[in-house]
């Protein structure tokens, strides 16, 4: 006989039982399945960045500098080259995808190698009208007859000479359009103080080499930014 109220110990012994075997539970992953399912993602994310790399290539074919040049350095075939990259179309828009059309220009910044050759870097010469191998020369002139200074490399200039003193003196033109290769101090001066610079220019005649040289000595030589007419 049992108290009233009390429950025969049997019964709740095979309650817990039946509660502790019966009923259903949600068990962790084991640490095995953590790391197989960690090496499942990874070799997932390795093989969407393979597929999206392959996928993505530089497309822009550009020109480069294939080595160190100065300012008003007239480029060659051997001081550039073509190569592949990716360029917006901001930068892609002021570069070269021909090393034909630099052949001949004339740098107006220093470029090193692996550069890009964007077109305010370079001045073209005309298509036809490049001659690498017509005659240089360089000459000192007067700061104030030379627009002060105000000249770089890969400009055109006309170089006009004035022979003789006062109202019998006589001006002429000595070369039209001629390439500044550059523009340097002279003696110990600087490009900032006054004095003189000696410029380097391509023209395009011996003759005119000639005439040039024999008015740096016996004339006053003035230097005008050329106009682009041709005259």
């Amino acid at each position: 006989m049992h108290g009233a109220g009390s429950v025969p110990s049997t019964t709740a012994d095979s309650s817990i039982r039946r509660d502790r075997s019966g009923g259903t539970r949600r068990t962790l992953p084991t640490g095995r399945a953590l790391v197989g399912g960690l090496l499942v993602t990874v070799a997932a994310v390795l093989v969407f960045s393979t597929y999206a790399g392959a996928q993505h290539r530089p497309s822009t074919t550009v020109v480069v500098a294939t080595r160190s040049v100065d300012p008003g350095t007239r480029l060659r075939a051997a001081d550039v080259e073509l190569r592949t990259m990716d360029l917006g179309n901001d930068i892609a828009g002021r570069a070269f995808d021909s090393v034909d059309e630099l052949i001949g220009a004339v740098t107006l910044a220093p470029l090193t190698e692996g550069d890009l050759v964007q077109t305010s870097a370079v001045r073209r010469a005309d298509p036809g009208t490049v001659d690498p191998a017509e005659p240089q020369f360089s000459f000192p002139v007067d700061r104030d007859r030379a627009l002060n200074g105000d000249l770089r490399s890969g400009e055109m200039v006309d170089l006009l000479a004035t022979f003789g003193t006062g109202a019998s003196a006589s001006t002429k033109v000595l070369a039209s359009e001629a390439l500044v290769l550059a523009v340097e101090q002279a003696g110990s001066g600087t490009l900032g103080s006054s004095g003189r610079l000696v410029l380097t220019v391509a023209l395009d005649s011996d003759d005119t080499v000639l005439d040039v040289a024999h008015a740096s000595q016996v004339a006053a030589i003035t230097v005008v930014r050329s106009s682009g007419s041709g005259s």
